[in-house]
């Protein structure tokens, strides 16, 4: 699609910024070809000639397209776009018309620029790398066809030298690219490398970050942020000199093109022109009007989109929060209704009065921070608000059933009481450590006179707290030898149940990988309050009632009226001795996650499959309903409401069971508007960051300056892209790791559907001959390679010469002919010759994608390798990340050749998880004992179990988070050397707090980690460097070698003194001399 507009230009002296006014900012990736630029704006690609000032909007699409590059001769722009799903590549000419799709693999393909000749285009791609993601450089021809591979060396961008004998690299893809002053391991030097000899010359860097590098006749420019902002910097390729050549302070460059004499750059949402002759810098004035159709104002149903629900007390309504308005639904009939009509505000956790005449909730309406706002429970009267205080967001509202109050859970985890009638709030305990944020349970007593909550303590245990309205008190109801949560208070006002248990063990170390080691499991204790009152537990016998009568002269007693009796029930506890009279319930244990309470003397106890309903005074459990979630149950405790896939059902709680809830008829819609809405996440993003970040003093930055410098931005978003491009760099400015952006309610898109089968191709004979066929290797059941398959006729050199009944050649994309093959039949013709003539059909399933067949692959040649060098002395343990495939890798791997004498524990790749313990103290133990073994010439069996030899461990870029402390304490517990590269260097933990309104989210991380021994940080923004370092250089990838596991094999054998003899001593004979 083309749409020509009229589009100011000027071009400014930089002198005269102050001047400029309601010119477009938020103008992307900008390259220039003599007179004519590309650039971002929008989600789509425009283009301008500087000379006649003509403006050509060459897209407009609901996709994200992105990194322009006009050709050398200007006439034609290469871009990205996930138009189909992952990025593409695709060709469109400057003047406008139809884009050409050039590419279909699903890894995705991001231009990074043109042959010099304009025939080709270089982009980068993540196919057929293993065992995780990592890019490589490759071109295109622009009439399409297959893509060719440029090096085998890793290659986010680069740029050709004049003659394309050799190409500058920035060779790693950093995981947070808005890191500001990022010095850890994913920095490393830009390349220049020789396309022959695959000789590198690396530049000189010392951890900084250069990026963008472009290669202009004998000068490399690129970006760095060698004086803390980025900047464009340059490399004489002659005399090696490394000159700075902008100098701008605070808000950096962005990115980076030029051409010949000129350079063109992003800064600030401005792009500016350089002329490397005259040095002068000019700032382009452009303003951009067009049709944003995605941003116009439209109603939007967000049924979907519910994060919060309550009920009535007479359980006719139900009360829920979606994409930050409020709602109420009709149990049976009427309308739904929205309540607060805000989308330019966040509503969140509305709760409903006991008395069912009001609703409250959290909002930030006024755009400062979050306020308690009531209104009627239809909307219809003027609401009030009341200031939070200190407290900057709640979590878990909860209204006592007097309706005077109203406690919640804060940012910092404090507990917090609003007295509705005073508006003064008090804080009346907060949580051992921030997990808890959220998590307390805080819940009333029926007679509004008690909080009962969990809380944390030194031991890491919880107990169950309980608070005085009345003498503002605390008392623990719990020891601390046993983890316990969820108090619930039963209607009979003589109870409280509550989850516990004593074997939580390693499960407490949390953050530690021994965590998953545990599978505590949770028993249902009851509480009897007050002292006086009967066990629920008291045996029971029937006996005959004996009728007494009357005395002679005797007046019969009156019975009381309980009518005209009524006092106000209260809940009385005895604190001393309360122990005693915590009784479990006569059910199994179990992996419980909450109670909640019922009508009087009934509980609703949920695991992760069930929720049972709990009988006190029969003390029998029945099962209530199967994969279903209580979501709410009303202050009276009538009635309930149910979640089950998405469907919402009301059920009244005196049910037996479930299967009479109705289904609640959501519709919920909003006038969403979206400009209101990015505002709003904008503000609340920027106070999320300063709320939630583990240093009050966020790493020295002031906040207010980071304000001022994106807000002015926000006006110009006009797609959602956009906004996570605004919020990426403000939590950049931190300087911290784990600050990320993500998702969002982008405009929908195709997904990709181009099938894979699982094998390598080369060309040869004018054909694509079947180079390797991945397969699911050995007791890898959930891998399926779709050309392994029984009884098919397909080998490795055999050619493949068509696909669906059309022929292909080496001339041919096979990945276009796989297109909308994914998961479905496909008829693949195959040859042991490379023609198609005498070909025979097979029938295959291609598969969305090959990575876990490629990294299993990985790994297993990686171990055959390793058992080759090492004469078979020697395990090969790959660890992917330290969490749950982590876990299950090493256990495998680890245990499987404990006969080995020693190990090449390989974490490169790593992705993180959890702090590691539970591998390094396996792997830091010693020879302890030996039992005998009694069939014959049975071997002693050792003692522990595992390999007890020698160990190395290899380290990357890519590895980090988890994979950061993994070889840190692997060092620090001197289980043997670090060889390879310096690892990522982000070790805070990552931690999303609660989600955007529209579904995105962004971290804020609130713990970091810190050696107490040496009182310094771990790992973070530095990585951790190896004992010996061993680059993958160009050439030995080029030859399929892997130097750093050569040079770890190496290093293991050298530590090997010999396999441990381990011999039965001689036998005692204390009998001989009897």
């Amino acid at each position: 699609m083309r749409k020509h507009l009229k589009a100011v230009l000027f071009l400014l002296s930089l002198s005269t910024l102050t001047t400029i006014a309601q010119e477009t900012r938020l103008l992307r990736q900008p390259t220039i070809v003599k007179d004519q630029i590309t650039y971002c704006y929008g989600g789509d690609i425009w283009t301008t000639n500087l000379t006649t000032n003509k403006t050509t909007r060459l897209t407009s699409t609901p996709a994200v397209e992105s990194n322009p590059h006009l050709s050398p001769d200007g006439k034609w722009i290469a871009f990205s776009s996930n138009r189909f799903g992952r990025g593409d590549v695709f060709l469109v000419p400057t003047s406008g018309g139809e884009a050409k799709r050039l590419t279909w693999h699903p890894s995705g393909s991001s231009v990074r620029g043109w042959s010099n000749d304009g025939k080709r285009i270089l982009f980068a791609s993540s196919r057929n790398t293993a065992p995780s993601s990592y890019n490589k450089l490759y071109t295109i021809s622009v009439n399409g066809g297959p893509a060719q591979k440029v090096a085998d060396q890793w290659a986010f961008s680069g740029s050709y030298a004049s003659d394309e004998s050799k190409i500058v690299i920035d060779r790693v893809s950093r995981w947070d690219t808005e890191w500001r002053d990022y010095r850890g391991g994913q920095n490393t030097p830009l390349i220049i490398l020789d396309l022959k000899t695959q000789q590198e010359i690396l530049l000189p860097n010392n951890k900084t970050t250069d990026k963008q590098p472009i290669w202009i006749n004998d000068k490399i420019y690129f970006l760095s942020d060698r004086t803390h902002t980025s900047n464009i910097w340059s490399y004489d390729v002659k005399t090696k000199a490394v000159n700075q050549i902008t100098k701008y302070k605070g808000t950096a460059i962005k990115s980076l093109g030029g051409d010949k004499n000129q350079l063109i750059y992003e800064q600030d949402g401005y792009l500016h022109l350089l002329n490397l002759d005259s040095k002068k810098t000019t700032q382009l004035k452009i303003e951009l009007k067009g049709d944003f159709p995605w941003t116009a104002t439209k109603w939007e149903n967000v049924n979907s989109r519910v994060n919060f629900s309550s009920i009535s007390p007479n359980g006719k309504r139900v009360l829920m929060s979606a994409r930050g308005d409020i709602f109420t639904a009709p149990v049976e009939f009427g309308d739904s209704r929205n309540i607060s009509q805000s989308s330019g505000a966040a509503d969140r956790a509305p709760i409903w009065s006991p008395k069912g005449n009001e609703i409250a909730w959290f909002t930030d309406k006024d755009g400062k921070g979050y306020a308690l706002h009531i209104t009627n429970q239809d909307g219809s009267n003027v609401s009030k608000t009341i200031s939070i205080g200190v407290s900057k967001m709640a979590w878990n509202p909860v209204w006592s059933p007097d309706g005077k109050y109203i406690a919640f859970t804060d940012d910092d985890t404090r507990v917090r009481i609003v007295n509705l009638e005073t508006k003064k709030i008090q804080t009346i305990d907060n949580a051992g450590t921030n997990l808890e944020r959220g998590r307390l349970g805080v819940t009333w007593s029926p007679d509004s006179n008690w909080v009962a909550y969990a809380k944390s303590g030194d031991n890491s245990l919880r107990q169950i707290k309980v608070w005085s309205v009345k003498t503002g008190e605390t008392n623990v109801i719990t020891n601390n030898f046993a983890d316990s949560f969820s108090p619930a208070w039963d209607l009979d006002h003589k109870h409280l149940y509550f989850l516990a248990s004593t074997d939580l063990a390693l499960q407490s170390g949390w953050a530690n990988t021994s965590a998953m080691t545990a599978r505590p499991n949770y028993a249902v204790y009851v509480v009897n309050l007050n002292k006086k009152d009967e066990s629920p537990f008291k045996a029971k016998s029937d006996e005959e009632a004996v009728k007494k009568e009357n005395k002679k002269g005797e007046t019969p007693k009156k019975k009381e009226d309980k009518k005209s009796k009524k006092t106000k029930k209260e809940v009385i506890i005895d604190f001393e001795g309360i122990a005693r009279r915590i009784l479990p319930l006569p059910i199994p244990n179990g992996s419980y996650y909450a109670i909640d309470a019922g009508p009087s003397g009934f509980a609703f106890i949920s695991d992760r499959s069930t929720v049972h309903k709990f009988d006190l005074k029969k003390l029998k459990s029945k099962e209530f309903g199967k994969r279903i979630r209580i979501r709410a149950i009303s202050p009276n405790g009538k009635h309930m409401l149910l979640s089950s896939r998405r469907i919402w059902k009301v059920i009244k709680t005196t049910a037996p069971n479930a299967k009479a809830a109705k289904t609640v008829k959501i519709d919920f819609n909003m006038k969403l508007d979206r400009l209101s809405e990015w505002n709003q996440m904008f503000e609340e993003a920027w106070r999320y960051e300063r709320d939630y970040f583990y240093d009050p003093n966020l790493h020295g930055r002031n906040w207010n300056t980071v304000y001022k410098r994106y807000q002015p931005l926000v006006k110009h978003i006009k797609h959602r892209s956009d906004l996570n491009y605004i919020l990426d760099q403000v939590n950049g400015e931190l300087s911290v790791g784990h600050s990320f952006v993500r998702g969002g309610d982008y405009p929908r898109t195709d997904r990709s559907s181009v099938g894979l089968l699982g094998a390598d191709f080369k060309i040869n004979n004018n054909k694509w001959q079947i180079q390797r066929i991945y397969t699911s290797e050995s007791w890898n059941p959930g891998l399926n390679g779709p050309l392994d398959q029984p009884g098919m006729n397909v080998k490795e050199d055999y050619y493949l010469v068509g696909i669906n009944n059309n022929e292909i050649t080496s001339k041919d994309n096979i990945y276009q002919f796989l297109d909308g093959t994914a998961n479905k039949q496909t008829v693949i013709h195959i040859n042991s010759k490379p023609t198609f003539e005498g070909s025979w059909k097979e029938i295959v399933k291609p598969i969305r994608s090959e990575n876990s067949l490629r990294q299993r692959t990985w790994v297993e040649d990686n171990r055959r390798l390793v058992d080759k060098l090492s004469d078979g002395k020697l395990a090969y343990i790959w660890v992917p990340n330290t969490s749950g495939a982590g876990f299950v890798s090493f256990n495998r791997y680890f245990f499987a050749q404990q006969d080995k004498e020693g190990a090449v524990i390989d974490e490169r790749f790593n992705g993180g998880g959890l702090l590691d313990d539970y591998m390094v103290d396996l792997m830091t133990r010693k020879p302890r004992a030996a039992l005998t073994n009694e069939v014959p010439n049975g071997k002693p069996m050792r003692l522990p179990a595992g390999i007890l030899g020698p160990k190395v461990l290899l380290i990357n870029e890519l590895a980090g988070s988890g994979g950061d402390y993994f070889p840190w304490v692997f060092r620090q517990q001197k289980a043997g050397l670090l060889i390879g590269t310096t690892t990522w260097g982000g070790l805070v933990k990552s931690s999303t707090h609660y989600r955007l309104i529209d579904g995105g989210s962004l971290t804020a991380p609130d713990n970091a980690v810190f050696d107490p021994v040496k009182n310094e940080w771990i790992a973070e923004n530095t990585g951790v460097a190896p004992d010996i370092f061993v680059r993958q250089d160009a050439l030995s990838l080029s030859q399929g070698k892997d130097p750093q596991l050569e040079r770890a094999v190496k290093e293991a054998l050298k530590q090997l003194k010999g396999d441990l003899k381990i011999t039965v001593p001689k036998f005692p004979t204390p009998t001989k001399s009897n």
